[in-house]
């Protein structure tokens, strides 16, 4: 190899060193303690303010009812099964109902017909 290229290489390899000491030793403990700083404010002052805010829900709620009273019961659904019984009244239903338009038609011809 030549020694330029030695050189060169002697130098890329110094100057990612000193940047490595360089961010390691002082921008990354920088950013940080300022990263740092700034989760503390936001969990300080989320503290105060959820406090007051729980201890105002806590009277809020007192007037209100219980939950119970927003409980919807949900019912089964249940298959109807027809017995014969039932399928006997639907058939007497329906006759009697052919039985009455059938007398409600007479009717109408007689008035017609008058």
């Amino acid at each position: 190899m030549n020694i330029k290229n030695i050189l060169i290489s002697i130098g890329v390899i110094g100057i990612g060193i000193i940047l490595y000491k360089f961010l390691m030793g002082f921008v990354l403990p920088i950013a940080l303690f300022v990263s740092l700083g700034y989760i503390l404010k936001f969990l300080l002052k989320g503290s105060e303010s959820d406090s007051g805010e729980e201890i105002s829900q806590i009277l809020k709620n007192r007037g209100k009812p219980n939950s119970l009273e927003n409980i919807v019961e949900i019912k089964p659904i249940q298959v109807e099964k027809i017995t014969e019984e039932e399928k006997a009244t639907e058939e007497e239903k329906a006759t009697e109902e052919e039985k009455a338009t059938e007398e409600e038609k007479t009717t109408e011809e007689e008035k017609t017909l008058n």
